[in-house]
């Protein structure tokens, strides 16, 4: 019997890729109601939140009284059957909730600039449902796609430290971190 000449074979070595880092994205939350929008971030430790550079938006005319947004009286009218009555027109849209969609608009609008920028990767909107549903239908597309998670509460009025705490309670923890 002869013997093999062929050397056995050896497993190929398959080359390992560096283990890579998960990528840390820049998450920015939005923390709005008709008048008014914080913009907010983690600080570098991930421990707190706090202001993401861009100056708080604030619309001073949407608590205003309607006497302040309203030049004049809504106008009068008689009656046509000339019997004497007159009656008052009122205005077909209410100044506040006109207000506040001007508003909410210009969020949008300024949330669309910061995508297009690349400020952010992610983004958190935390308000309240009538303002939240108003912001999700006026946002871009591109902005909208940015959009990670929502939250319905109103949060203007708290602080970071309380705000990190509802979110926490409230959303998945990979909503704030990585």
């Amino acid at each position: 019997m002869a013997k093999s000449v062929m050397k056995p074979r050896r497993k190929a070595r398959i080359p390992q890729a560096p283990e890579l880092k998960p990528r840390r994205h820049k998450t920015l939350i939005v923390v709005a109601d008709s008048a008014k929008a914080r913009f907010l971030k983690e600080s570098a430790d991930r421990r707190k939140l706090v202001s993401a550079g861009d100056a708080d938006m604030l619309s001073p005319k949407a608590r205003r009284p309607d006497r302040d947004l309203v030049t004049d009286k809504p106008g009068r009218g008689f009656s046509s059957m000339r019997d004497g009555r007159r009656g008052g027109f009122e205005s077909p849209h209410d100044p506040h909730k006109l207000e506040k969609h001007n508003f909410i608009a210009e969020l949008a609008e300024r949330l669309d600039q910061a995508c297009s920028s690349k400020e952010f990767d992610r983004n958190v909107l935390v308000a309240p449902r009538r303002s939240l549903g108003e912001l999700r239908a006026l946002l871009s597309p591109r902005a909208r796609k940015a959009v990670s998670h929502e939250l319905a509460k109103d949060l203007t009025a708290a602080s970071p430290t309380a705000l990190r705490k509802a979110l926490a309670n409230a959303l998945p923890e990979a909503a704030i971190e990585s």
